[in-house]
């Protein structure tokens, strides 16, 4: 048995109540907790794992906004409010690993996992009187640590991201002011990116650097890919043909993001239709 002590009678019932709507939508039965005047008595003699859930729940429901936001002003200096949601928002998608696309998230602890680790230590003490304040105070150092490194994370991903719409508005303005070189190009991607001209031959690896300098003299960006969106904006397509199977490519959300309406999307399998039907076609003059 723990007895959980609150100063605040209205906290204490709060908790009950909120402890109970938890263990509820987890489908487990709130008998485990018991309401005295300002404290709550944890029976964890069975069903402990339950028990650890329930309350992890609803620490992390507690704490984890309010921590995050008071990281990323007070730690690191964002004040301003709309930055200060949108790293929030990212940490969030980081810590529930909706975005394991990045290798320094990809390393870290669950913050699940240490709030469920502190609850089951200290309510495996014996006879154990604590306030939730002590609590979070002496034993969720390490998911506060693990709390603050995913702040980290999100800061670093959030200034990636804002660079790279810089990136984009740069291209997407050159893109718009150029006058057209090509009046299309066909771009085959099945793993890899392909670039073919109007008359669907393939561009020769010359060319492509050629275009690829012209590129970094008309953006003034120097961090362009030589291999594929460098060459495409040197050669300042009228209309861009993409033919693919698989979406989920940074560069395809690139090209559609610089392109815009002047992007073409078509199955690749039209790709080789096409391309063998203009071929038998040149060889039949």
């Amino acid at each position: 048995m723990a007895e959980l002590i609150f100063a605040d009678y209205e906290e204490n019932n709060q908790l009950q109540k909120e402890l109970t709507q938890i263990a509820r939508s987890l489908h487990i039965k709130p008998s485990f907790v018991e309401v005295k005047s300002r404290s709550l008595l944890v029976n964890t003699a069975e069903h402990l794992d339950s028990i650890v859930q329930v309350l992890a729940c609803y620490t992390r429901k507690k704490l984890e906004e309010s921590r995050i936001l008071y990281f990323i002003e007070h730690f690191f200096c964002f004040t301003d409010k709309q930055e200060q949601a949108e790293i929030a928002a990212i940490a969030k998608q980081f810590i529930e690993q909706e975005r394991e696309e990045v290798p320094a998230v990809k390393e870290l602890d669950t913050c699940d996992y240490h709030v469920k680790e502190a609850w089951r230590k200290i309510l495996s003490e014996k006879e154990l009187s604590f306030t939730f304040e002590s609590f979070v105070q002496f034993r969720l150092k390490e998911y506060l640590d693990l709390l603050q490194v995913y702040v980290e994370c999100a800061i670093d991903e959030y200034k990636l991201e804002l660079e790279y719409q810089s990136f984009i508005e740069q291209l997407r303005k050159c893109a718009a002011d150029q006058p057209f070189l090509t009046s299309e190009i066909h771009v085959a991607f099945d793993g890899k990116f392909k670039l073919y001209d109007d008359q669907f031959r393939r561009y020769s690896e010359k060319v492509l650097q050629l275009m690829h300098e012209r590129a970094l003299v008309l953006t003034k960006e120097f961090d362009l890919d030589e291999k594929v969106l460098g060459p495409i904006m040197g050669l300042a397509p009228e209309v861009l043909y993409l033919y693919l199977e698989e979406e989920n490519h940074g560069m395809i959300h690139t090209l559609q993001n610089v392109f815009q309406e002047r992007l073409i999307k078509k199955p690749l399998k039209l790709f080789y239709a096409f391309r063998n039907k203009f071929l038998e076609k040149m060889d039949g003059r």
